[in-house]
């Protein structure tokens, strides 16, 4: 028998690779490796994120009623905090020490509140007289301008129509507006005073059960000790700025008694609370002490000197006093200053603007504390020294 030789198998042709077409045509290319570098940015997190955001501003806008003064309580947890730790070293239990605490801020807020009510009051009943003064001196001021003046109301005298117009007698809705007003307002004092005593009663157990909750600082002692170490940094802060601005007040009531303007402690607290205000506070202080003086006195030169005192001492005051008090690990860039404030006053209207800064600072002071976030606390911070930056360069 004849032996058979085993037949070959035939192979497929085999196509030559061309230029233009990868070696591996037959594998689908993920999105991933179709884009230059092999990694493309993730959009479809970026647009949750973005979403997310704009929920949880949405939220916050509507929740104010709530938030406000949950926020609140905790910038005034901050500010008392080292008062309860006080007593604490005196061997006071912490639900005493933080009802004494409590008791005296209140007891001194009521009595600030006492001696400034009157005058405000009085100024609000003699608005029509001193708006009818106000005229008369600005009348004098844009003397000037008179003429224009004449001239355009009678252009308008001539375009109007002989029509006599339709008087429409409407129901005032002023009482139920401040009878709405008073009663959320008190509402929401009770609530910031309720959370309060129980945030400064608690605040130390609150802080160490959340600590358990941040896994990314590390051990449960790390997270403890960067947990105190924020709140310290916030409570100095605030402490700090707080004292600054009252003893600004003060120095400013002394200014306006020394100009034998009215009522000096009104002013002295107007401008203690326009001074939490950046930007706008000052801007709203040298209008509001303009149009005291030119209500108080007779002669202009006399009237504008309250404006052009209180100005000058703001000048003083931010240019020298807050940046040598605070030092540069708590200053802040003005352009995110001025953003933040943009952004509370559009949200929460004039509570907002005056909590814009301490948020802005809270935040930077978590960053600073919280190792992800520290670029974040670089970025927010104020602007570089000269030297330093060209250390960098070089």
């Amino acid at each position: 028998m004849e032996e058979r030789l085993p037949v070959p198998k035939k192979q497929p042709p085999r196509i030559q690779k061309s230029e233009g077409i990868p070696e591996h045509s037959n594998e689908i290319a993920s999105p991933s490796s179709a884009s230059s570098g092999g990694a493309s940015p993730d959009y479809f997190r970026y647009a949750v994120w973005g979403i997310f955001g704009m929920a949880v501003i949405g939220f916050l806008y509507f929740a104010k009623p709530f938030f406000m003064p949950v926020f609140l309580a905790v910038l005034l947890y901050f500010l008392l905090r080292p008062g309860v730790h006080l007593l604490g070293r005196l061997r006071i239990p912490p639900l005493l020490g933080a009802f004494v605490v409590l008791s005296l801020f209140l007891g001194v807020t009521g009595i600030v509140v006492s001696h400034i009510a009157q005058p405000a009051a009085e100024w609000v009943n003699k608005a029509p007289q001193n708006l009818d003064k106000l005229e008369e001196k600005l009348a004098r001021l844009v003397r000037p301008f008179a003429a224009a003046t004449a001239r355009a109301e009678e252009v308008i005298t001539e375009q109007a129509t002989g029509s006599s117009p339709k008087i429409e007698v409407k129901q005032s809705k002023l009482p139920a507006t401040i009878f709405d007003f008073a009663g959320r307002f008190f509402m929401g004092t009770v609530e910031t005073v309720v959370l309060l005593y129980f945030m400064l009663a608690l605040g130390d157990v609150f802080v160490r059960k959340a600590a358990r909750l941040w896994p990314w600082m590390g051990n449960r002692k790390q997270s403890l000790q960067i947990a105190r170490e924020l709140q310290q940094s916030v409570s100095r802060f605030l402490f700090t700025i707080t004292c600054i601005n009252v003893t600004f007040g003060a120095v400013v009531g002394v200014s306006a008694r020394l100009l034998n303007m009215p009522n000096p402690a009104l002013w002295g607290a107007v401008a203690a609370v326009l001074n939490f205000i950046p930007y706008f506070g000052p801007l709203t202080g040298v209008v509001v002490f303009a149009i005291a003086g030119l209500v108080t006195f007779d002669n202009v030169g006399q009237a504008l000197l309250p404006a052009v005192v209180y100005l000058g001492l703001h000048g003083i005051e931010s240019n020298f006093v807050t940046p040598l008090v605070l030092g540069r690990r708590l200053t802040m860039n003005p352009l995110l200053i001025f953003l933040s404030l943009m952004f509370w006053t559009w949200l929460w209207g004039i509570p907002g603007a005056l909590l814009s800064v301490p948020f802005l600072m809270m935040f930077k002071v978590v960053c600073e504390h919280i190792p992800p976030l520290a670029n974040w606390a670089e970025f927010l911070g104020g602007p570089e020294p000269v030297q330093k930056l060209e250390a960098a360069k070089s």
